[in-house]
C-alpha cells in the first residue's frame, strides 16, 4: 500500500511571530526538522517580544501568523480587528518568583510589595489580581507597587532589588530558582485551582489574520499539522531539548529536565471541546473582579477560536 503524501499548503512564505525570550521551541523545531518544506511552505519565525509591538505587526501585515492570548485575540475582534486563533499553544505556564529570603510565603504576601510584571493585560497578570482581590484581601493596583519590564529585564530588577518579586515567564524563572538566588512563590495554576477553575485552561495560541485564512487556507492548515508534528516530536525527544535549551543560556542537567518536563505539561496540539465556554468561564471570573478596566473588553466576541484549521 502506497504511503499517504503529507498534505500540502499553496506555497510560499508563512510568516509568525513567536517569542525568544520565552517558549518558541515548536516553532524552531518545525525549521530545523524541515516540517515547514514537508508540508509545502516555509515557515519565517519572526522574534518579537509580548505585548503592543505583536499587535502593530499584525495592523501592518508584517506577518500572518503569530502567539497571542486569548485575551489579545479577543480586544483585538472587539477593535474590529480580523485575526483568530487557529492552534493552541500553552495553558497557563508561567510563575511568580521572589528572592530566596523574601519574606512572602503565598499570595498574601505580595501585599505592599514592589511586583513586576511583563504584560499589565495578561489573563495570568489580570487572574492574580482577581485572586489577590477575592482571596487575599488586598488590591495589588493600589496596596502593592506595580512595575512592568520585558520579560528579559524583569530578572535585573530582581537583581538590582529595584523590584521584590515578578511575574515572569517559566522559562526564565526556573533557570533563576536552580542558583538558589531565587524561589518560585506559586504559579497561574496554582491561582486558577484558587478559583475553583480547571487548571488546564488554555492562554496562547497561534492567531492568524482572517484575511489570510481565506486566502491561503492550505497554508494555515499545513502550518498547523506541521506545529502538531512538532508538539509531538518534542513530547517523545529528550535529546533535541539540550540544543533548543543552550540557545536560552540553559545548560544545566537538573534545569533542563524540570524545563523539559513542565513544558511537555503546558503545551497543546489540539483545542478542547468547546475552547469558547472554557475560556468564558475564566472572562466572566476577570470581569467579575476588575471590569473593563482589568479586562479591556465588556464580552468576549464571537470567532476567537477557529478550531476547523487544526482538525
Amino acid at each position: 500500500m502506497w504511503a499517504q503524501a503529507p498534505f500540502q499548503g499553496e506555497g510560499g512564505k508563512v510568516r509568525v511571530l513567536s517569542f525568544p525570550s520565552g517558549n518558541d521551541y515548536p516553532f524552531r523545531v518545525i525549521a530545523k526538522l524541515g516540517l515547514d518544506k514537508k508540508h509545502g511552505f516555509e515557515l519565517e519565525n519572526i522574534p518579537i517580544q509580548p505585548g503592543g509591538a505583536v499587535m502593530t505587526a499584525f495592523r501592518s501585515g508584517a506577518t500572518e501568523g503569530g502567539l497571542m492570548n486569548w485575551l489579545e485575540i479577543a480586544r483585538a475582534r472587539s477593535a474590529g480587528e480580523d485575526m483568530s486563533a487557529v492552534v493552541p499553544f500553552l495553558e497557563m505556564p508561567n510563575v511568580w518568583v521572589v528572592p530566596k529570603d523574601s519574606p512572602a510565603k503565598d499570595i498574601a504576601g505580595l501585599k505592599g510589595r514592589k511586583v513586576g510584571t511583563y504584560n499589565r493585560f495578561a489573563p495570568e497578570w489580570v487572574l492574580y489580581l482577581a485572586v489577590a482581590n477575592a482571596k487575599a484581601g488586598y488590591n495589588p493596583k493600589t496596596e502593592s507597587t506595580i512595575q512592568e519590564a520585558g520579560p528579559g529585564l524583569l530578572r535585573g530588577l530582581l537583581d538590582q532589588k529595584q523590584i521584590e518579586a515578578s511575574f515572569i515567564f517559566y522559562n526564565l524563572a526556573m533557570p533563576m530558582a536552580a542558583t538558589g538566588d531565587y524561589r518560585i512563590l506559586f504559579n497561574s495554576r496554582d491561582l486558577l485551582q484558587r478559583m475553583g477553575m480547571a487548571k488546564d485552561t488554555m492562554l496562547t495560541s497561534v492567531a492568524f489574520r482572517d484575511s489570510y485564512i481565506k486566502s491561503n487556507p492550505k497554508n494555515v492548515k499545513a502550518f498547523a499539522i506541521a506545529y502538531q508534528e512538532a508538539v509531538e516530536h518534542l513530547r517523545k525527544d529528550d535529546g533535541i531539548w539540550v540544543e533548543l535549551l543552550a540557545t536560552q543560556g540553559v545548560t544545566d542537567p537538573a534545569v533542563i529536565k524540570l524545563m523539559v518536563d513542565w513544558s511537555r505539561e503546558v503545551t497543546m496540539d489540539k483545542f478542547s471541546a468547546d475552547p469558547m465556554s472554557e475560556t468564558k468561564v475564566l472572562f466572566d471570573a476577570l470581569y467579575a473582579a476588575g471590569g473593563k478596566e482589568a479586562t479591556g473588553i465588556d464580552r468576549l466576541p464571537d470567532g476567537i477560536f477557529n478550531t476547523t484549521v487544526s482538525k
